[in-house]
């Protein structure tokens, strides 16, 4: 920039020296080097975009964007067919449903009806126990007078054995019911429910990411799916830009690193829109020149408030002295 400013200077002087109205063509040269020369050419890119994918695999349903739609952060822009993923979530609310109720149920203890019919049945195995004891010592009295066999005492026996047994039963069942069940049963319990509840999770989140939404503000700038096809996970189907939020990604010459730093207003200038330029303000020099190029990477943003540039748009950058 320097060597361009003097040999303009030095093309002014000679001017003036070859005429006879000095301040005329003095005018005119400084009115030549405030112009903006144009050095490096750039991209333009959005500050702010997104790219929207699914997570599952699933026809599309609804489309509610075209190319050029405005849309709010959080708007609906597809909705994926998730009938399948319904159903499994209403099977993991029945699978949380019904390990709650055991739950709860082994909280709350028996009914005093339920005790009450424990302890009856306990009574009655006690009668018969009762019974069946008194019987084998009756049978071993016999045995002894030689009035019975050995087997019919043998026989009294296994029913008092079966007495007892059904006798023991009755007692832990009551003991059951009235100290109701023991902290490692009821912790299986509620394992089961912590279980079922993160299934229901899982399946609700999947059904969640069958609705994609839109991340920022913007303009939906590119659409890759149509009602009916089927979206794969991680392929793009919505492109999103923040048309407001632009930058221009240029290349400087190594040459001119000296003249131009973070902070400095440039003028930005677009083949594709004719007798028009920008606003823009250098907001980072990369400190690495590039051996191949022999130029660093300069990171502009521009002033786009009327939406006119879009990103893609190729760019001239203009230094200002």
């Amino acid at each position: 920039m320097k060597r361009a400013v003097g040999i303009l200077l030095m093309m002014s002087v000679l001017l003036t020296g070859c005429s006879g109205s000095s301040p005329k063509v003095e005018t005119d040269a400084v009115a030549e080097v405030s112009k903006p020369v144009f050095v490096m050419a750039g991209i333009i890119d959005a500050n702010e975009k997104a790219q929207i994918t699914s997570k599952l695999s699933a026809k599309v349903a609804s489309i509610s964007v075209e190319v050029g739609s405005v849309v709010q952060k959080g708007d609906l822009l597809i909705t994926l067919d998730t009938k399948d993923i319904e159903a499994q979530v209403a099977q993991a609310q029945a699978g949380v449903n019904t390990a709650q109720a055991n739950l709860l149920k082994m909280e709350a203890g028996a009914r005093p009806e339920q005790i009450a019919q424990a302890e009856s049945a306990l009574a009655s195995a006690q009668v018969s126990y009762t019974n069946s004891k008194t019987n084998v010592d009756r049978n071993q009295q016999l045995l002894a007078a030689g009035a019975i066999s050995q087997a019919q005492l043998e026989s009294a026996q296994t029913q008092l054995a079966a007495a007892q047994a059904q006798y023991d039963s009755a007692q832990n069942q009551l003991n059951l019911l009235v100290k109701g069940e023991s902290e490692e049963s009821l912790n299986v319990l509620r394992a089961q429910v912590a279980q079922s509840q993160a299934a229901l999770e899982l399946a609700q989140t999947q059904l969640a990411n069958g609705s994609l939404v839109a991340p920022i503000s913007g303009v939906v700038s590119a659409k890759n799916i149509n009602l009916g096809e089927l979206a794969a996970p991680g392929v793009t189907l919505i492109s999103v830009v923040k048309p407001d939020s632009l930058f221009v990604k240029a290349s400087l010459p190594d040459g001119l690193i000296g003249d131009v730093h973070v902070g400095d207003e440039v003028v930005v200038k677009v083949p594709d829109i004719q007798e028009q330029q920008f606003k823009g303000k250098i907001s980072v020099i990369d400190p690495v020149i590039d051996s191949r190029s022999k130029s660093v990477l300069v990171r502009i943003n521009v002033d786009n408030q009327d939406s006119i540039l879009k990103p893609g748009m190729l760019a001239e950058i203009g230094l200002i002295k």
